[in-house]
């Protein structure tokens, strides 16, 4: 608790105390729109479309969305309410949105300092990143975990508690999101030139491993069950059709390929906009567009000039797997805003990355010219 207060109130993290109290506004706003619904996943995983005294504890000792409930089990019986869910949730949220922060600042450095200025501080307070943060759900555990692992893998700290546990929480409670992040990080080590043949291959080998095992688990969870590229394909067209009905219903299956792509990562924009909400999220997905052409503009002007680290490889492989598996699983605008959650942030700071390389280079140039 001590290193959380010296983060939030000494120099030059002082600010971010105010970044809690905005994150509690969403925590009170994420409680107030469940208890008006009262039907979520919250409400479930808190045991209120679930009668907890028909089950034992250990029924709920699995993967996914039951471990949620057997984790929350305990709370409900010793008569936490339900809005002290929302707080320990919104809290947990909150330490993800802190690792993230700290990956952040130990990446992009003072890269973005304009007039004494951190520019990334309005980077922190994203509502997207807080919306999903703060509510009893998955994705604040699974954000929290991404983080820790993503830093982990920066400071090179792989037997460290947080990249331990981060990697077992994202494992029990999403094993085909820890299916993504180990072929990413594995990927991206198999390419670090850094490292000896020898080792790579060692790692490969293991990753190898470990990939088909959670590729089971994944089969197994989704009751695909085994590998059949029809069976997978039904699957997927299944459960873009679900969405039909839903209120923020995208097309998928009607869209090409790059426009599916597009939606995933940059709807809804204006255009799609008929809420105070989506014009919100569309403000910060155009945030996201303009920078993401910016960087891909200089990435290619200066692709001989532009470095990778292994986090930013990992983080670019892990986010085109995701896209890749959930623009054929998702048609609702509302889940996209959800599903990036656990690598927008991360890709958005990579690409601030490639965008100050590229015009450290272009300021190279003119110097050189003049």
């Amino acid at each position: 608790m001590k290193n959380i207060a010296a983060l939030l109130f000494s120099k030059p993290y002082k600010g971010y105390a105010i970044l809690f109290f905005y994150h509690l506004l969403f925590i009170v706003l994420a409680y107030q729109l469940r208890v008006s619904r009262t039907v979520s996943d919250a409400h479930l995983y808190w045991g209120k479309t679930l009668d907890f005294n028909q089950y034992s504890w250990f029924d709920f000792a699995n993967y996914g969305a039951k471990f949620m409930v057997f984790i929350n089990y305990p709370l409900v019986q010793l008569g936490f309410p339900f809005w002290s869910g929302f707080l320990l949730y919104g809290i947990i949220g909150f330490f993800g949105i802190l690792k993230w922060m700290q990956w952040t600042d130990l990446v992009l450095k003072d890269r973005f300092v304009y007039k004494g200025f951190d520019l990334m501080y309005l980077l922190f307070f994203m509502p997207n990143l807080h919306v999903w943060t703060s509510s009893i759900g998955k994705e604040a555990l699974v954000f929290w975990g991404i983080a820790s692992v993503v830093f982990g893998l920066t400071t090179q700290r792989y037997k460290s508690v947080g990249f331990i546990v981060g990697s077992l929480v994202v494992l029990i409670i999403r094993p085909h999101v820890a299916l993504m992040l180990l072929a990413a990080i594995s990927l991206g080590l198999l390419f670090e030139k850094k490292i000896s043949l020898k080792k790579r291959i060692t790692i490969a080998g293991i990753s190898f491993i470990g990939v088909l095992v959670l590729l089971y688990f994944v089969l197994q969870i989704t009751n695909i069950n085994y590998w059949d590229w029809k069976r997978i394909n039904y699957f997927n067209e299944y459960s873009i059709l679900s969405f039909r009905h839903s209120g923020s219903y995208v097309p998928m299956l009607d869209y090409n390929y790059g426009y599916r792509w597009f939606s995933f990562h940059f709807r809804p924009l204006f255009f799609d906009a008929d809420t105070g909400i989506k014009y919100v999220a569309s403000l910060e997905n155009l945030l996201t567009l303009l920078i993401f052409i910016a960087a891909l503009f200089l990435a290619l002007k200066f692709y001989r000039k532009i470095q990778y680290t292994l986090e930013m490889k990992t983080v670019f492989l892990f986010t085109f797997i995701a896209s890749a598996l959930y623009i054929e699983r998702y048609a609702n605008l509302g889940i996209f805003m959800r599903t990036k959650i656990m690598f927008h942030p991360f890709l958005i700071v990579s690409l601030l990355i490639v965008i100050h390389q590229g015009i450290s280079v272009m300021k190279a140039k003119i110097n050189e010219k003049t």
